[in-house]
């Protein structure tokens, strides 16, 4: 009976092997690696749980409190204070009453894992239970004496490695042998964050999935959202590693560049197994943090965020927010890189042990770009010293030119250039300066057309240009076709001839016509008269 109890019992334990945190898997891995070789290096901790003699067929008899067991009633106390287990072991009070109870239990249910989890607690909780190995950097580790021991990694995290945990094991040994830990992997938890880049400036049309990227080009003051999203892994082997956290920690670690400004949240969104929890409805779920160009969205414990909610079946957090480019936004005026650039990491729980204890994924960057359009106003021509200063031009985004179309522009009053305007009020009218100069600062891509609306005294209207940005871009540069100008020369003709730029002018150009016409007449009747004198 005995024997039989304890085959029960060895099954039980191996669910333990699932303490630990998430596994992560490093930058990169060498396929031809075994898993041995991966865990060559790591520090493994050896707690001695129970102790007992070993028989010739490696049945275990006699067993007793192992080494690390200092008080054995604070170790029951613990046992039956827990509220999953604890009426279970009311009545048990020696190591081999905890063998035959837990001997009944199958390798990943409840009660294993409860169990496991007050081993744990005790032994990193009593001052008195150290290791009986600690520290052995050989990939396993050699138990001194039979048993049955809680084998703990313990390596400092390196990214070196392609799996990597805090593993926890309560196993038996049947004599004293080398033991090289069986790692149960959960793939690490990885975070990514994407931009919306819209042709149309309607921010209600990112729902298309279509336009989410790592780049984007915006106008400054224009409205657009990022997205992060965090995807927790299912569970691997036997598909209970979450149920040995308390709790579930993830933060969001947003960082902008100083010319992006945060607007706000618009949702977080946690999906799981096809069902869909906004937690938006329910911000005493998370918290958000701000701070000069960063925030964070912090999910104390994903796990209670809905009922039904099981993170073994993996989940996809994400968190969707808004922001716009602002005066202090890098401007492409050519092809290149930009300042505009957004970063996230995501922190997670990755010890059930310290519920404190978080690591952290590689950071997921993407970028924005705007654009800015140099303007120069000549007269006659474009020779240095030809500049006009007082000409006025308003922007548009159809050749119509009407004032639905109007690009509403605000005079930048720290550099004098004019940046695109969303609000109720009228747009500013462009005038070029003493330099001949107006610029547009902060462009989405596009076609737009430059129409002049006040002509210097002196000088001809110009006719209308238009004006193109194609831009092609990724997380690192973005490149300007050929057809695109952001540099634009604006000549005026000064008036002169028939046409004249003043009232009346019509007036004086058929003043000129009729006036020539009479005295082509003249001269015609005057020659016809002399001839016929002649005669």
């Amino acid at each position: 009976m005995m024997k039989k109890a304890i085959k029960k019992l060895l099954a039980a334990l191996l669910a333990v092997a699932m303490l630990c945190a998430m596994a992560i898997p490093a930058f990169a891995y060498n396929p031809g690696e075994t898993e041995e070789d991966l865990y060559r290096g790591h520090c493994y901790d050896a707690f001695q749980i129970f102790t007992g003699d070993v028989s010739d067929d490696n049945t275990i008899s006699n067993v007793g409190w192992g080494s690390s067991i200092a008080h054995p009633n604070e170790f029951l106390a613990q046992l039956t204070a827990d509220l999953t287990i604890g009426n279970k072991f009311e009545t048990n009070f020696t190591a081999q009453d905890v063998l035959a109870v837990i001997s009944q239990w199958s390798t990943s249910d409840d009660y294993s894992i409860a169990f496991a989890r007050c081993v744990c607690n005790y032994v990193y909780s009593d001052g008195e239970s150290t290791p009986v190995i600690q520290g052995v950097h050989t990939g396993g580790v050699k138990v001194p004496k039979p048993g049955y021991y809680l084998i703990v990694d313990t390596s400092p995290f390196n990214e070196d490695d392609f799996y990597h945990a805090y593993n926890s094991f309560l196993l038996k040994v049947t004599k004293a042998e080398y033991v090289f830990p069986i790692n149960y992997k959960v793939v690490k938890p990885t975070v990514e964050k994407k931009v919306y880049d819209n042709d149309n400036n309607d921010i209600s049309s990112a729902g298309n999935n279509d336009g989410w990227g790592s780049s984007a080009d915006h106008a400054i003051n224009e409205k657009f959202q990022f997205r992060l999203i965090a995807k927790l892994p299912a569970s691997k082997d036997n598909g209970r590693a979450y149920d040995y956290y308390d709790k579930y920690t993830v933060c969001f670690k947003d960082t902008l560049s100083e010319g992006i400004t945060y607007d706000g949240p618009d949702s977080v969104v946690i999906k799981s197994n096809n069902n869909t929890y906004d937690t938006t409805i329910d911000p005493s779920k998370y918290t958000i943090t701000e701070s000069q160009n960063s925030f964070v969205v912090k999910i104390p414990d994903v796990k209670t965020c809905a009922e039904g909610l099981d993170l073994n079946d993996g989940a996809t957090i994400t968190v969707t927010y808004t922001a716009h480019l602002n005066e202090k936004a890098y401007v492409n005026i050519a092809g290149g890189g930009t300042d505009n650039k957004n970063r996230v990491y995501l922190e997670y729980s990755n010890n059930p042990r310290i519920s404190t204890s978080l690591d952290h994924t590689p950071e997921s960057e993407v970028c924005v770009y705007t654009y800015q359009l140099n303007n120069t106003k000549y007269r006659d021509d474009d020779a240095p010293g030809n500049e006009l200063a007082g000409a006025g031009f308003r922007l548009y985004s159809g050749k119509d030119c009407t004032k639905e179309q109007e690009i509403k522009l605000k005079k930048n009053t720290t550099d004098g250039t004019y940046s695109p305007y969303f609000g109720a009020d009228a747009g500013d009218e462009m005038f070029s300066d003493e330099h001949g100069q107006f610029n547009v600062k902060g462009l989405d891509a596009g076609t737009y057309y430059l129409r002049e609306t006040k002509t210097p005294d002196g000088y001809s209207a110009c006719p209308d240009t238009t004006i193109v940005i194609s831009a092609t871009h990724d997380e690192h540069n973005v490149n300007l076709s050929g057809e695109s100008n952001l540099n634009n020369k604006i000549i005026n003709i000064k008036a002169g001839g028939i046409t004249l730029p003043s009232t009346g002018g019509i007036g004086t150009t058929l003043f000129y016509v009729v006036g020539g016409g009479l005295m082509v007449a003249a001269i015609v009747l005057l020659v016809t008269k002399k001839r016929m004198e002649n005669k």
